[in-house]
């Protein structure tokens, strides 16, 4: 039954707009980027399958994830306009798809970041303090959403649930932080490993630049929800961009593992233009070309080294 006080045209308009309006748009933009996500996939598989078991199972399951993030979206836009069409008290309850959304992002969160944790670690020869930075807030993001979800699913409550907001923009806020911090790393370790050879110069400006595509489209969401959910908390607009960040990390990544081997071409037609020089060391003692076992971290990340000698250049396959 409706309820009477919402019985209204103006007052139906007002209750659906902020809250089904903003759940039907973000199903429209999940579903739209599910696609690219659907055809990244492929293009992996049918590019990259000599690629390690390891790997391959990895993209299966953010892949298989994002597929489920789908299911649970598409779900709850079902429960709300077709189970409860018409039913505005249906709006003060949050189903149990809603929750596992948030579960499953923070999972996608989890195993993306960790990842390009890995790279880091790779890229700085090691560093473990700022990859156990990463990790700790990736860790943080996934226990805090995680907690977010299994509480809010207790009562299923709006109202309930609004009381540990808290714990939904602390997750989000280590989640940013954790991008940030992989951005600025990478970025920091591609810019040192400048050759001051012209060619070689501008391929590392082109992975500086995929560096920071890879986090931005993630972060601009994740700043999204938090501000929505700040300023129109009674509404569910942050849904809207909550929504895409699971598509976000894992186009991101599907984007970087997609892209080796143009940027392979593009080392080898710039290093093959190149004059050889008489040395494969510059004076500083910093070798200019990656050699094969460097290399092999574009394919196969257990098989990279992570031992460099003091001033090797960190091979430039390992960060794409």
């Amino acid at each position: 039954m409706a309820n009477p006080t919402m019985s209204t045209p103006a007052a139906l308009e007002a209750v659906v707009k902020p809250t089904l309006g903003a759940i039907l748009l973000g199903l429209v933009f999940t579903s739209t980027f599910f696609g690219v996500t659907l055809l990244q996939t492929y293009q992996y598989y049918d590019r990259y399958w000599h690629d390690t078991i390891w790997l391959k199972l990895f993209v299966a399951v953010i892949g298989i994830l994002d597929t489920v993030q789908v299911v649970t979206v598409i779900h709850s836009n079902w429960w709300y306009l077709i189970e409860n069409y018409a039913n505005t008290s249906a709006l003060a309850i949050v189903p149990w798809s809603l929750g596992v959304e948030v579960g499953i992002t923070t999972s996608i969160g989890l195993l993306v970041q960790s990842f390009f944790a890995l790279r880091v670690y790779i890229l700085s020869r090691g560093n473990k303090p700022i990859t156990a930075t990463i990790l700790t807030l990736t860790i943080a993001q996934f226990i805090l959403g995680v907690y977010y979800a299994v509480k809010g699913q207790e009562t299923r409550l709006v109202v309930t649930i609004a009381t540990i907001t808290w714990a939904s923009t602390a997750s989000l806020a280590c989640s940013i932080a954790g991008d940030f911090l992989i951005t600025a790393t990478m970025c920091f370790y591609l810019t040192a490993s400048r050759s001051g050879i012209k060619r070689s110069d501008k391929l590392i400006d082109v992975l500086i630049a995929y560096t920071v595509n890879t986090g931005l489209l993630t972060t601009i969401c994740a700043v999204c929800t938090i501000i929505l959910s700040e300023v129109v908390p009674d509404s569910y607009w942050d849904t809207m961009f909550y929504f895409m960040i699971s598509k976000c990390y894992v186009n991101s990544t599907l984007a970087t593992l997609n892209a080796r081997d143009k940027l392979r071409t593009t080392v080898m037609h710039g290093t093959a233009q190149q004059p050889v020089p008489l040395s494969p060391f510059r004076p500083s003692g910093q070798k200019i070309l990656a050699d094969d076992s460097d290399m092999q971290f574009a394919s196969n990340p257990m098989l990279a080294k992570t031992e460099y000698s003091e001033g090797t250049t960190t091979t430039l396959a390992s960060v794409v």
